[in-house]
Order: structure tokens, then sequence, then C-alpha cells
């Protein structure tokens, strides 16, 4: 089993020395040293440390693995003994933990790896705990290091109007080394050959360890498609230019496709009324005169349909989504939203335009709000008015009669609530206790 902890940007545990990365030759040793410590501002906290298999999850994010499951010829979990696996910590202290880390006599070539697992123990009345790992990465000094790679599915997302063209390529580190700053490049060209466009995702900020499968998502700036095949090229290289992997294959599109809407943005002023239009037209947002009490930047950039809560019971997503940013609160005055809608919405609603709608989401509330909604057959457009800016989607629902609904009542309806965040930490809590346990007893 494959435990994921995330890690937040603030933790009542801090370590220096959060990091090992190495020489040893094979019947040689070396000492880690870290230093844990909490706030003056922190409880009371009893910690514990354990030495765990080096995981990695498919986002590329390193993940706890069980002894029972750390199964690897790279492993360095049995070659790691910590001469402090649990101490106390008053506000403002700290604790000296030192890895010993000795290397057999008869370790093969390449890399070796572990997780070091630092974590605080629940205290009563405590909704949640923290934790930190720390990777260790040795080098078998005097071996050669294998860099081989093997791309294992290379796969297009479903082509929709306004959403970004997702490319996602899985790797398989086949060598015996760690690798940093890999970098997927990824050309998409027409049925000529014709390159439309090239992209190269940022360098991978984790480092691939030797069996493990990760993925790089790529999302090309293609422009408009029309209907007809095209071939996507994609490449993993090292930080140094070499290609561990490549792999080709095509997608179809079957709509003429538009991109996502281009980030853009207007200066409201109290006394002055604006309009917020995308450059392609599509989407308008019209301030009247006194929709904001002070200087306001407004801003429409894309959303990812991906990304969207769930709709509603009774309802469906369509294929437009975006986001309206730049107030904490809502407008004085409504907005007048126009969205032109696309084929794509126009199939999820079976061809009824009656069933097209405009809705955002009340993240206050955890709930979508469909809005009363004017649909324009000639002109292709979806009109409504609002004091919110927020998450935004065309909505399909069939629980009102026409294009247009009376405006005194709009669709509230709540979403199934998401996980809160209280229980994903009691989780970890008890994923860390049962974790606790399996280790002292298989030791």
């Amino acid at each position: 089993m494959i435990i994921v902890i995330f890690i937040g940007t603030v933790s009542a545990i801090g370590v220096s020395g959060a990091k090992y990365v190495g020489s040893i030759k094979p019947g040689g040793s070396d000492t880690h040293t870290m230093t844990v410590y909490i706030g003056p501002g922190e409880d009371p906290t009893d910690v514990i440390v354990d030495v765990l298999g080096f995981g990695q999850g498919i986002d590329q994010g390193y993940a706890l693995k069980n002894p029972a499951d750390d199964t690897s010829p790279y492993s360095a979990r049995t070659f790691i003994s910590i001469d402090n696996t649990s101490f106390h910590l008053e506000p403002g202290t700290k604790n000296i933990v030192n890895a010993k880390i000795s290397i057999p006599s008869t370790a093969g070539p390449g890399g070796r790896y572990a997780l070091i697992y630092i974590h605080a123990l629940p205290r009563a009345g405590k909704a949640f705990t923290t934790a930190m790992m720390v990777p260790v990465m040795i080098t078998i000094s005097g071996t050669t290091p294998t860099e081989t790679g093997s791309i294992t599915d290379l796969e297009v997302g479903a082509v929709k109007i306004g959403q970004p063209i997702k490319i996602i390529t899985t790797l398989k580190n086949t060598g015996n080394y760690h690798y940093y700053n890999t970098v997927n490049t990824v050309s998409v060209r027409d049925t000529n050959g014709n390159r439309i466009t090239n992209i190269s995702t940022q360098p991978s900020i984790y480092a691939i360890i030797p069996g493990n499968t990760v993925r790089y998502v790529a999302t090309p700036d293609v422009q408009d498609l029309t209907v007809g095949t095209y071939r996507v090229d994609s490449r993993v290289l090292l930080e140094s230019g070499k290609v561990l992997d490549e792999k080709t294959t095509t997608f179809e599109v079957k709509t003429d496709y538009i991109p996502p809407v281009t980030e853009s943005n207007i200066t409201l002023t109290p006394g002055s009324a604006g309009t917020l239009t995308s450059p392609d037209g599509r989407y308008s947002i019209s301030f009247p005169q006194g929709a904001v009490l002070g200087d306001a930047i407004v801003t429409l950039k894309p959303y990812s349909r991906d990304k969207l809560p769930s709709a509603p019971t009774g309802a469906e997503l369509g294929a437009t989504s975006f986001e309206i940013t730049g107030l904490s609160g809502l407008l004085s005055k409504d907005a007048t939203v126009t969205v032109t809608y696309s084929a794509d919405d126009l199939t999820a609603a079976g061809g009824d335009t009656a069933k097209l709608k405009l809705a955002y989401f009340d993240a206050a509330q955890n709930t979508w709000v469909i809005l009363p909604t004017e649909v324009n057959v000639g002109r292709t457009t979806l009109t409504t008015s609002t004091n919110h800016l927020s998450v935004w989607t065309v909505m399909v629902s069939s629980s009102t009669t026409g294009g247009t609904v009376s405006k005194s009542a709009p669709e509230t309806i709540a979403t199934k609530s998401p996980v809160s965040l209280t229980v994903i930490f009691v989780s970890l809590i008890i994923a860390g206790i049962a974790l606790k346990k399996s280790v002292r007893k298989r030791e």
C-alpha cells in the first residue's frame, strides 16, 4: 500500500536537513543529521521517526510505502537506522536525529532510495496532525547509472470546444537511477505534416525514481482546428537533453475546435460603466455605473471543465466554463453576462436550447446557482444578470420551461459536499497509526 502525504506550506513540525543526496561505495556508510523542532507558539508534541519505502504517485509526488510493499531492488529502507525514533518536544525546542546509512558490500550499480517519515502523534482534542518526509537518495559510487525510460501511454483528452486540449504522456523509469528536471515536449501536426504548435512542460520539480511510472500533462496553445485528424509527437528528455523515449499518436477533431477564452481584464471605477469582452467576442460582462464601490481590476479567465464541482441532481455540465475574478464580495449593482454557447453545449442539451442555462458556483455555500437565462438562438448566446464574480459554466437543466425564466426565482441547488479537511487529516492520522503498528510488528 502507498500512503500519500500532502505537506502544506505551514507545518507545526520543522526539519532542517530535510533531504539526503550522497554517494556511498559498496560496504561504506554515512550519517545524515536532522534537527526536528517546533515553534514557540506550538503545542507540546510527541514525535515518531520511521524509515519507509520511497513511493511515487502518478502525479510525480513522493509517497510512503509500507515495508511489505517496498520490494524494489533500489530500496534503501533496510540500509538506514535511526538513533532517535521517538521523543517529546516542548514549544520552542528541538531534537537531533541521526540516520546511519550502511551500504552492503554486495550492492549493485545505480541508486538506492527511502523516505524518512517524521510525524507528530495526534493530541487529545486535536483534529489533525502534521508530518514531514525526508527523501534519501543514494548513489552507489564507482558504478555506472543506467538512464533509460519508456513511454507506456500517450493519450489525448476529449477535444471540447472552449476547453484546453490535454496531451497526457505516461513514462516509466526503466533505469537504475533517478532523474531530475525531466521535460516533456509535444508537437501537434496536421494531416499534411505541418507543425501547428510545439510545447514543453516545465522541468519536473520531483525526481523520477527507478521503477516508478509518472505522468506529464501538456496543454498546447492551439487556435481554431478544423474537422480532421491530427498527429501528436511526444518526447521525454533528461536535463542533459538526452531523449529517454518518444511516442506518436493521432486524435480526431469532429467539430471545428475553438480554444478556451483568453485571459483579459478591465479596471472598473464607481463613477463609470464598463464592459469586459474576451478578444474573440464570445464572452462579455457589462458593468453598470456604481457596480463597484472602489476601483477594481476584474479579470475574465479560462477555467477547466475538469475542475468544476459536479453538476447537481437533474442537471448536467455543458462544455463551456470560465471564471470572473477581482472582488472579494458582491457587486453593488448587477452585471450582465453574455456567453456564446458552443456546438458541444447544444449537444449536451440534446439540441434543446431551452435547456441551456448560465450558472455560477457559490463556494461559500457549496452550491451551484442556475440563473434565469435568455437564449438568443439567432446569435447563439446566453444572457443573464448577476452580482457574483465566480466560476461559471453553461448548465443543462430541464427544470424550467422555456429559455427565459422568471428572474425572481433562480434555481439554487447544493452539490454533494466534498470530504472536509478535518476528515482528510483524521484519515491520515488513522493511516499513520496503523502504519506505525505495522512497522513495529514487522520489526
